[in-house]
């Protein structure tokens, strides 16, 4: 998975707004007394554009993402600066702990039940100091059954062409079928990904949290506002038991 697309990725997520989602993350270590200079885990960290904001922001950063190719990506864009970690976010070890978490861009929707994701707030609980602050975000599923469903969505670039097709599986779970057709200097060379997102309701989140961690609060994508009905991504902020 993500092999082609780990060369697309930063062009498809253009959107993201990176910079304005580092700002925020680093709101919260600042509230809760993360200083600058402290070793921060960004799990899933995909192309390494939100590892490299926040080193560029003084903290000292540590990617991990099950995708060799996304990690090639990073390690280029970093320029080594950035230790990289292949590994599985429901399966992973850090020789020390570490003093904060973040997770961006839905990652734990990719898991495929929550139990999954109970593993992999396992695994960030045994990798932060005690009193370490947890936050990453989720689609939700108003977006699944609302904005993604069973939409198209089209990518027409000088040098390729990407078909987008959503499936709803069911009330939670969307398949994500991705087409590249990509010139070659004669024809087109086709490259396909599927990917399967699962949302989950708030409740059910903050019970798997439990176990492992304080909620200090949810909040509607990148404001301080409480989630609504049509909220399409929430951010959970958490502090290590």
């Amino acid at each position: 998975m993500y092999n082609y697309f780990a060369c697309r990725y930063d062009e498809l997520t253009e959107n993201a707004d990176y910079e304005a989602r580092a700002n925020y993350i680093v709101s919260f270590f600042e509230k809760y007394g993360i200083k600058k200079g402290s070793t921060i885990l960004d799990l899933a960290c995909g192309t390494g554009t939100m590892s490299l904001l926040l080193s560029d922001m003084d903290y000292d950063v540590i990617g991990v993402d099950s995708s060799a190719d996304m990690l090639t990506v990073a390690e280029n864009r970093t320029g080594g600066k950035i230790p990289l970690i292949l590994a599985d976010m429901r399966d992973f070890f850090l020789p020390e702990p570490v003093y904060a978490c973040m997770c961006n861009l839905d990652s734990l929707n990719h898991l495929k039940d929550i139990g999954e994701v109970k593993k992999a707030f396992n695994c960030v609980y045994k990798s932060l100091r005690s009193g370490g602050i947890f936050i990453f975000d989720l689609n939700t599923v108003y977006k699944h059954n609302h904005v993604l469903e069973n939409n198209c969505f089209v990518f027409d670039r000088d040098d390729f062409f990407l078909s987008w097709d959503n499936e709803l599986l069911d009330d939670s779970t969307v398949r994500i079928m991705l087409d590249f057709f990509v010139f070659n200097g004669k024809n087109y060379d086709r490259y396909s990904e599927e990917i399967i997102e699962r949302a989950y309701e708030t409740d059910v989140v903050v019970a798997a949290l439990k176990q492992y961690f304080d909620l200090l609060g949810v909040y509607d994508d990148l404001t301080l506002d409480k989630p609504h009905k049509t909220s399409e991504r929430l951010y959970y902020v958490c502090k290590r038991k």
